[in-house]
């Protein structure tokens, strides 16, 4: 049995880097919208807007990994 220890470590560090960037965004929205709960009424929309693009984005990168997993999808 031969292993290509190269690509191995590159989904590895793709798989990490991606989970990585995922998770801080997500936090990033948490934040935000945690933000926008106790922020006055004028600061509110753009901080609700940051915390709808980092959940979207999270929730599209969520759905684009579903894709590549599932052959079904394809």
């Amino acid at each position: 049995m031969h292993i290509n220890w190269t690509a191995l470590g590159q989904v590895a560090l793709v798989g990490i880097g991606a989970t990585t960037a995922l998770v801080c965004l997500f936090a990033t929205g948490l934040r935000a919208a945690d933000r926008a709960a106790a922020a006055p009424a004028p600061r509110r929309p753009p901080l609700r807007l940051a915390a709808g693009l980092c959940f979207l984005a999270c929730l599209t990168a969520t759905a684009y990994g579903l894709y590549l997993i599932v052959p079904a999808f394809h």
